[in-house]
């Protein structure tokens, strides 16, 4: 009872400091900054760099309402196979209250918006703290640490294609932490100007034209300062939908890679090895994703055997691997087969290591394959 007694008057006391020492109510703050975040270990992206920009509106002398946005372009690393840069986003809103402190700002708020990578989109939830710097009325040095946090139970960015089926469980809450140094500009809330001395025969005319241009200046640089913002975010934003592009591309060209992967077979077998079935099994969530498509197994020998019965081993390899398909749930409708013999090797050179590449089924895209839309 008796540390109540102390605690709860000595923090009514921080909360009622001087007005003198806070912003004026209406002012409003522009900043730019630039910002380190950490990425939380489920996203498996590297720490790194980026920018970004805020605008806020006092309310009242210690309540202020605000927005930002930032951008940092982050290093892929470990479980992901991809090495790519990815574009981290954030933007929020939020309610800070400005504690004076020293002729300065202690700032304490909580954010609610969101956050995107990899052409995905997760509700965020951003606690931060900061401190405020004013080295003028009108100009301040800010330091902000936020925390953005986000529930993503079963995103599929966090799939990363390490096996067959894999998902990243670890990635259902995360809290990726951003640290933040820039310059605000304070407008409307400059020092009152002192009285000036009355003096004999002023001339007016000159004192408003010169509050006028005064006034006209801090309308042109507040309309610069909006349009560079407007810009950096479009910048961004833009970012963003390159980069998910890019990600999109990268998958189809894997999933046609692994649907005209080819099988390989021992001397005058027709049987499928293990790889040549592991290969098979690589085409399966390919052709389940993409029901348009048809392919074309052609079936290929060595050099040694005759021509009638090197035309017959090729088709029987070529139906080994359409009866596989099929067995695994394929259309029989959607596969044709055909047999090259000898007729089309791709290597020339009478050896085993020349054979074994001629001994082969290749697979052909025949229909469907304009769109191919990678497994989910």
């Amino acid at each position: 009872m008796q540390t109540r007694r102390v605690l709860v008057p000595a923090i009514a006391a921080l909360f009622m400091a001087a007005p003198a020492m806070a912003q004026k109510a209406g002012t409003t703050e522009l900043g730019v900054f630039g910002q380190f975040t950490t990425m939380d270990t489920p996203w498996a992206l590297k720490n790194g760099f980026g920018f970004g920009g805020r605008a806020g509106y006092f309310i009242t002398p210690r309540w202020e309402l605000e927005a930002d946005i930032a951008n940092s372009s982050l290093q892929s690393k470990p479980p992901r196979l991809d090495t790519s840069s990815k574009q981290y986003l954030t933007y929020a809103g939020r309610v800070t209250y400005n504690l004076p402190w020293s002729g300065n700002d202690l700032l304490v708020g909580v954010g609610f918006g969101g956050e995107s990578v990899d052409g995905g989109r997760d509700f965020s939830l951003s606690p931060g703290i900061g401190y405020r710097w004013n080295l003028t009325n009108s100009f301040a040095l800010r330091f902000d640490g936020l925390v953005e946090y986000v529930e993503n139970p079963s995103d599929s960015r966090f799939a990363f294609p390490i096996a067959a089926n894999d998902t990243n469980k670890n990635a259902a809450r995360s809290a990726n932490v951003e640290f933040r140094l820039g310059l605000s500009w304070l407008l409307g809330n400059e020092a009152p100007a002192a009285p000036a001395p009355v003096k004999p025969a002023i001339n007016m005319d000159s004192v408003n034209a010169a509050r006028e241009r005064a006034r006209q200046d801090s309308i042109a640089a507040a309309e610069r300062a909006r349009r560079d913002s407007i810009a950096a975010a479009e910048r961004a934003r833009q970012d963003s939908i390159d980069a998910a592009n890019r990600a999109r591309m990268e998958a189809a060209a894997k999933a046609r890679a692994a649907l005209e992967a080819k099988i390989y077979f021992d001397f005058d077998k027709s049987d499928l090895r293990d790889d040549a079935k592991s290969t098979l099994d690589s085409k399966l969530p390919v052709l389940q994703a993409n029901p348009n498509v048809r392919i074309r197994i052609e079936g290929n020998a060595d050099e040694r055997g005759s021509d009638e019965y090197n035309q017959a081993l090729g088709m029987r390899r070529a139906e080994q691997a359409k009866r596989y398909l099929i067995s695994k749930g394929i259309a029989e409708s959607r596969i044709d087969i055909a047999s090259n013999g000898e007729e089309k090797p791709v290597c020339t050179d009478h050896d085993e290591g020349c054979w074994s590449q001629n001994r082969r089924d290749e697979f052909v895209i025949v229909a469907g394959g304009d769109n191919i839309m990678p497994p989910m």
